[in-house]
């Protein structure tokens, strides 16, 4: 489409001109406020380096020591899922799943399926359409927590301070890092590139 062409809101029907977007700008139907455009800050194969990149890190994250915690000469390493093994063991297993599907599996499930959306166009391959790929990513979204997480440890190593000698092991940061890479891979993956009914990327609507 050329620069001189219109784009049209998909909520209201508005009609508005295309003009260049700037790294990191969005541009809003001027009569509804809907994101008609928008330019990822980061380029556009940045969600498929951080979605990548996360995935790598989730395997430390969830083998390496989390936390190493110590009193009177007894140690004890806890990993990812050490959390999770004591909520169930006792007796909240609700809370034990939520925990493990919010803070790992999903978080990881929504790496890999950007990821697999990002793939083709980033290595230049012929796109395959997948319906059920962006549905899963606006869903997955809404449930992978991995920064809740991180601030749950935060705030135990916190109270644990003055109790026991703690440590903080390098499965931590690799799962801080994983956890990066999920806001910035949801930040710069692009939804409207892949929707069914998607707007233009690479050019702004104006009145």
């Amino acid at each position: 489409m050329g620069i001189d062409a219109h784009l049209t809101c998909r909520l209201c029907g508005h009609e508005h001109r295309q003009i260049r977007l700037a790294p990191g700008d969005r541009a809003l139907c001027a009569r509804c406020g809907t994101l008609m455009a928008a330019e990822g800050r980061f380029g556009p194969d940045a969600a498929l380096a951080f979605s990548i990149t996360g995935l790598i890190l989730a395997f430390p994250a969830a083998l390496l020591p989390f936390v190493i915690a110590g009193k009177l000469g007894d140690v004890r390493v806890c990993r990812l899922f050490t959390a999770v093994g004591a909520l169930w063991d006792n007796g909240m297993r609700a809370l034990a799943v939520l925990v493990f599907l919010c803070g790992a599996l999903l978080p990881v499930a929504l790496l890999g399926a950007m990821a697999a959306l990002s793939l083709p166009a980033g290595l230049k391959w012929r796109t395959v359409e997948i319906p059920f790929l962006p549905r899963i990513v606006h869903t997955l979204e809404h449930w992978a927590f991995p920064e809740v997480q991180v601030l749950a440890v935060l705030v135990a190593l916190m109270k644990l301070g003055d109790l026991v000698d703690v440590a903080i092991g390098p499965g931590f940061w690799c799962y801080c890092a994983m956890a990066v890479c999920v806001v910035l891979a949801h930040r710069s993956f692009d939804f409207e590139l892949r929707d069914p009914a998607p707007v233009h990327r690479g050019t702004a609507a104006a009145p």
